[in-house]
């Protein structure tokens, strides 16, 4: 009897730490942190050699700028990020020898304007800060952070930044004499007619007006809808979420603007006009 005890108490711990180890294999998933609805986002791509309390002071910086953060150490999930979640600032901490093909690679990729980028140095990095400073500057970093300087400094170029691309960005989306957003009222035109749509489908109708005749996957949609947190969602709650988009613009004779492309997700076409 002792024996058998003995062999289950051994298999369970064998078990404990299998699955210990598995988890420590597992990728992580990008950290987010979120502010108030809508606040900036910042995405936070973390060089690997970096460590922790470096990571946790950037974060807290990026915070106090006011920013929705998402924090990621691998650049296939960033390239991922910038298509689907479309952030404002991204911010670099560490910078290596192929950050700036990186950099360049990422610029290329579809967009509809560039993507602003701070760099921060990195402590472990100090003899080389002045050089990858230079290749910082050179690919179109906005700013480089030494390492020495405080996460004030940080929060100040943050700040800085998006005050100057919140001033330049347009306050109204117009396309033809079809469809008016207005970001500050938060009110849609459609046709000449005002629909009233809840928070949620505002920004999605936004996106959509804003990436015409662009086909828009399901999982981009659940990223405008739940602001890239990654929520996890029923089967239809997105085939509910665009059949009231629907609804609502059937109301003023523009259904048919909304199209589904099966298998890939939906595309906005509003008419153009002549």
């Amino acid at each position: 009897m002792f024996l058998i005890l003995l062999n289950s108490a051994v298999v369970h711990a064998v078990h404990v730490l299998r699955a210990a180890m598995f988890a420590q294999t597992r990728p992580s998933p990008p950290m987010i942190r979120t502010g108030s609805p809508h606040s900036p986002r910042i995405l936070l791509l973390v060089n690997a050699r970096t460590n922790g309390k470096t990571v946790i002071s950037v974060e807290v910086a990026l915070e106090r700028a006011g920013g929705q953060v998402i924090r990621s150490t691998e650049r296939s999930k960033v390239e991922q990020l910038v298509r689907r979640w479309d952030p404002e600032v991204l911010v670099l901490l560490g910078w290596s020898a192929t950050t700036s093909d990186w950099m360049r690679h990422l610029q290329r990729a579809p967009r509809e304007s560039d993507l602003p980028f701070l760099v921060v140095g990195n402590s472990a990095e100090e003899d080389h800060e002045e050089t990858h400073a230079v290749a910082a500057l050179e690919v179109g970093a906005q700013a480089y952070i030494p390492a020495s300087m405080g996460p004030e400094i940080l929060t100040a170029q943050v700040c800085g930044l998006l005050k100057k691309l919140r001033t330049q960005a347009p306050a109204r989306v117009v396309k033809a004499e079809n469809i008016c957003i207005d970001l500050v009222a938060l009110r849609v035109w459609i046709l000449g007619q005002e629909i009233h749509l809840p928070r949620r489908l505002f920004y999605l109708l936004y996106y959509f007006a804003t990436h015409p005749d662009e086909v828009v996957s399901n999982d981009q949609i659940a990223d405008i809808l739940w602001e890239g947190k990654g929520t996890y969602l029923a089967p239809n709650t997105l085939v509910v979420k665009i059949y009231r988009l629907r609804k609502i613009l059937e109301s003023v004779g523009a259904k048919s603007w909304l199209e589904t492309v099966h298998s890939f997700g939906y595309r906005f076409s509003p008419p153009r006009n002549t």
